[in-house]
């Protein structure tokens, strides 16, 4: 299996990743894990991922470019496009039994966001 985590601060996710049961499924090569810089993937030299949300509001959001340039980088043309999914406090609780469902795929990106959510 292998599991892209797209995220705006990778160099967080290696500390966590590298240790205890999953480091040494990824030493034993059970499973794969990237992370991926958002910034990365960002056109203005200023590499900002953030803005205003649409229509005005508080906060800001994650604009959808850098996301979606992020996401196109990780399958090439003719691929099946990885199983996405984004990491919110308002979205599905994970259950023992979406674990096991998603224990059959065989690529997985995770989106982190940040700010108050992402841009649609």
């Amino acid at each position: 299996m292998r599991i892209d985590i797209m995220t705006l601060f990778p160099e967080m996710c290696e500390s966590v990743l590298s240790e205890s049961i999953i480091g040494r499924a990824r030493k034993n090569g059970y499973v794969e894990i990237n992370c991926v810089n958002i910034r990365d993937f960002t056109l203005d030299k200023h590499n900002r991922v953030d803005d205003a949300p649409y229509g005005g509001g508080m906060g800001m959001l994650m604009g959808p470019q850098p996301i979606y340039d992020c996401y196109k980088s990780l399958y090439g043309d003719g691929e099946e496009k990885p199983h996405l999914i984004y990491m919110s406090p308002q979205g599905k609780t994970l259950t023992q039994q979406r674990v096991k469902e998603l224990a059959l795929t065989d690529r997985i990106v995770l989106l982190c966001g940040h700010y108050e959510g992402v841009d649609q």
